[in-house]
C-alpha cells in the first residue's frame, strides 16, 4: 500500500485491491459517478492524513485503554472518528476489542452507496485502505486490516478488523518506566496505583504473567528490548482545534475571537512549514530514548539486530512464530 502514489486512488495503483467493477445492471454514468466519488475521497485523505500524525504519548493512551468504553474516551479515538467522517467514510465507531485487535463498524456506510448495482461482494476498499494508512503512517503501528462484513455482501453493517503487529505495538506502548518494570525494577517515585495500573496493562498484553516476566515478555526483552527507540515530541493534531474552541468560548465579540483565531492558525501553519520531516544530523531532536542507550549511540550490532527483527516481524504470521525464528537463530 505504501508504494501507491498519494494522489491516486488505491485502485489505480493496485488492481487486486481496487473496487469491484460495476455489475451488468450498472450504467456508464454510475461507473463514472463512482469513480469521481472515490477520487474525491482519496484526494481528501491525501490532504488530511499527512497533517494528522499523532505523537506516541497519545497513541500510548489509546493502546493502554483496554475496554471499548475507555478506548472511546481517549482523545485519539475522538479525533480519528471525526477525521474519517470528514474525509467521507461515514460515522465509524468501535464495536469490538481484544488486545491489539480493534473492530470498527460503519452504519449506513457511504462507500456502499457508491455502488448501487453491486451485490454479494465486499466493496469498501477505500475504508480498508484508509484504516491501514492511518494506523501505519499516522500512528506508526504496523497492522493488517480486513473488511469482515459488508452490507453489499449480506452483512447487517460494514465491519473492519484491525490487527496490530506485536513488535510494532510494543514499541509504541512501552515507555522507559514500563521497561524498568519488565526488567524487574520499580520506577523511582512511582505511586502504587500507577504501578498496579501499568502491571495490569503489561499483563493484558501478555508481557507479564502473575507479576513475572512471561515467555513473550522475556523474548521481547531479549530480542527487541534493546532496540534503539527515539520518540519525537510534538503536539497532537487535535490540540489546535481545542485551542480554537477555547478562544471562541472566551470572547464575547466575533471580531476579537476571529483575530486571535487567525493569529493562532497562521502560527501553526508557519511552524508546520518550518519543521523538517526528519531532524538534520547536526541537530539534537527532543527525544525520549531507552535508558541503556541514552548515553551513547547504538552499537552497529544492535542496529543490525533491530533491522533484522523488523524484517523477521514482517514475514512472521504471529508473535509466537517470530519468537521461534529468533530462538533458532540464537
Amino acid at each position: 500500500m505504501s508504494d501507491i502514489p498519494p494522489g491516486l486512488p488505491p485502485f489505480m495503483g493496485s488492481p487486486a485491491g481496487g473496487p469491484p467493477p460495476m455489475a451488468s445492471g450498472g450504467s456508464f454514468a454510475q461507473s463514472l459517478g463512482a469513480f469521481g466519488t472515490m477520487l474525491k475521497i482519496q484526494e481528501t485523505i491525501s490532504t488530511r492524513f499527512p497533517i494528522s500524525k499523532v505523537p506516541w504519548r497519545d497513541t500510548r493512551v489509546f493502546l493502554r485503554a483496554h475496554s471499548i468504553e475507555s478506548i472511546r474516551s481517549t482523545p485519539l479515538y475522538g479525533f480519528m472518528m471525526r477525521l474519517f467522517k470528514d474525509v467521507g467514510l461515514g460515522d465509524m465507531q468501535l464495536v469490538g476489542y481484544a488486545p491489539m485487535h480493534y473492530v470498527f463498524a460503519v452504519p449506513g456506510c457511504p462507500v456502499c452507496n457508491i455502488y448501487p448495482a453491486l451485490h454479494n461482494q465486499k466493496v469498501c476498499v477505500a475504508t480498508t485502505d484508509a484504516l491501514h494508512r492511518f494506523f501505519k503512517e499516522e500512528l506508526e503501528l504496523e497492522c493488517m486490516v480486513e473488511e469482515t462484513e459488508c452490507v453489499k455482501d449480506s452483512g447487517a453493517v460494514c465491519k473492519f478488523k484491525v490487527a496490530l503487529q506485536p513488535i510494532s505495538a510494543y514499541q509504541v506502548l512501552l515507555d522507559d518506566n514500563d521497561r524498568l518494570i519488565l526488567s524487574g525494577k520499580r520506577p523511582p517515585a512511582m505511586e502504587q496505583p500507577e504501578l498496579v495500573s501499568r502491571v495490569e496493562v503489561l499483563t493484558i498484553y501478555k508481557l507479564l504473567d502473575r507479576g513475572k516476566l512471561s515467555d513473550i515478555g522475556e523474548a521481547y526483552m531479549q530480542f527487541a528490548g534493546s532496540m534503539p527507540v527515539k520518540e519525537k515530541i510534538f503536539d497532537p493534531p487535535w490540540k489546535t482545534a481545542e485551542e480554537l474552541r477555547s478562544i471562541i468560548s472566551k470572547h464575547g465579540a466575533f471580531g476579537a475571537a476571529f483575530g486571535e483565531m487567525a493569529t493562532k492558525v497562521q502560527s501553526v501553519q508557519h511552524s508546520a512549514l518550518e519543521m523538517p520531516s526528519s531532524p538534520p544530523a547536526s541537530s539534537t531532536p527532543s527525544t525520549s530514548s531507552v535508558p541503556s542507550l541514552s548515553s551513547a549511540p547504538a552499537a552497529p550490532s544492535v542496529q543490525e539486530q533491530a533491522s533484522k527483527i523488523k524484517d523477521e516481524a514482517k514475514n512472521a504470521g504471529s508473535f509466537a512464530e517470530l519468537i521461534a525464528k529468533m530462538k533458532k537463530q540464537n
